[in-house]
């Protein structure tokens, strides 16, 4: 059986129907912004390798490393990273056994030459004041020799004697002759090996001032800083100083790429919001991994070549070794585009 609804006002919206109208809507914005969201996604995330190429990159300066050619223990740090020192000024007191056992080392080896010293002083002394005796002795046997070989009367046992005396006289101002000239030689050769000892002694003792640890150059004091009580061998870095007049990025280039970065090439760095204009000043000839990069621990990380980036003089760099992003576009329209969007938004 039909029934006939009967409205009273044709013009008057049916309610059921227009709430269903209004959800309709509400669902197919809500689905297709969904849908558009997703494609915009994707076509940024694909579509940006093609118009520049990202990777990471590390603020850096040269490092001057403040290190000491002993095994030493740290028992002061006057700074702390991030501090601002000048030349000269002390970062740290340390301690060093084996500076000690060097020193030592070295006194014991000029108590040494003293005493070697002596006793060939004291043997040239002696050579000396006998070698007069020596010598008129061995004239005497000279004189008796031929005083003997002039008579007939002498037995050859007497002659014999007589000749040995005469060599053993000879013998004896020859070995005293000898003995002053070496002994001369050795105190010479003995007094320069000394004073070598000594000027390595005083560069010890320079070179360790008492302990006293200073900064090679003015700079900022990097992260990598020994701690009070550490024990540090030979060689192992006690602090490092970073130069902020010559700041650089370290960018670790991707290795898939449309286009091979060359030197001048403009550069965006970007750490958090903001933009800092850049430019290529070198491409090194070696290649690293990134320390900073994640991947499984089956896979390998590949090392990526190394550009350097210097900022524009008005720029401000960011703080010494973070960690940023640099964006080099492929054409320089995108280029332009990129630095109109950053001016128009603020972000330099």
């Amino acid at each position: 059986m039909n029934v006939a609804i009967h409205r009273l006002d044709p013009n008057v919206p049916d309610p059921v129907e227009s709430r269903r109208s209004a959800a309709g809507r509400l669902v197919r914005f809500a689905y297709a912004t969904g849908v558009f969201g997703v494609l915009g996604f994707l076509a940024v995330y694909f579509g940006a390798q093609l118009v520049y190429r990202s990777g990471p990159g590390t603020v850096s300066s040269p490092p001057h490393v403040v290190s000491l050619p002993y095994l030493v223990q740290v028992a002061e740090v006057t700074v702390t990273p991030g501090t601002t020192v000048k030349a000269g000024d002390r970062i740290a007191q340390i301690r060093s056994p084996e500076r000690d056992n060097v020193v030592a080392t070295y006194m014991r080896a000029l108590a040494n030459i003293a005493s070697r010293r002596s006793e060939l002083r004291i043997r040239e002394r002696v050579a000396q004041e006998t070698l007069e005796a020596a010598k008129a002795y061995r004239q005497v046997t000279e004189d008796a020799v031929d005083q003997i070989e002039a008579s007939s009367a002498a037995s050859l046992t007497f002659r014999l004697e007589l000749l040995r005396e005469r060599g053993l006289a000879r013998k004896a101002v020859i070995s005293q002759e000898a003995e002053i000239a070496e002994s001369a030689t050795q105190l010479k050769d003995l007094n320069d090996f000394g004073q070598q000892l000594r000027d390595h002694l005083d560069e010890v003792e320079r070179n360790f001032a008492g302990g006293r640890v200073q900064a090679p150059i003015a700079g900022i004091v990097s992260t990598n800083l020994a701690n009070v009580g550490q024990s540090l061998v030979a060689g192992t870095p006690i602090a490092e100083i970073l130069d902020p007049t010559d700041i650089f990025v370290d960018w670790y280039i991707p290795n898939a790429r449309l286009v091979e970065p060359r030197v001048g090439n403009r550069v965006l760095v970007v750490f958090g919001n903001r933009r800092i204009a850049g430019t290529i000043a070198e491409i090194l000839p070696v290649s690293l991994v990134y320390a900073a990069s994640r991947q499984p621990l089956t896979r390998d990380r590949p090392a990526a070549q190394i550009a350097r980036v210097r900022f524009d003089a008005e720029a401000a760099p960011p703080p010494l070794n973070s960690t940023v992003f640099v964006h080099m576009y492929y054409t320089n329209l995108a280029s332009r585009f990129a630095a109109s969007l950053v001016r128009l938004l603020g972000l330099q």
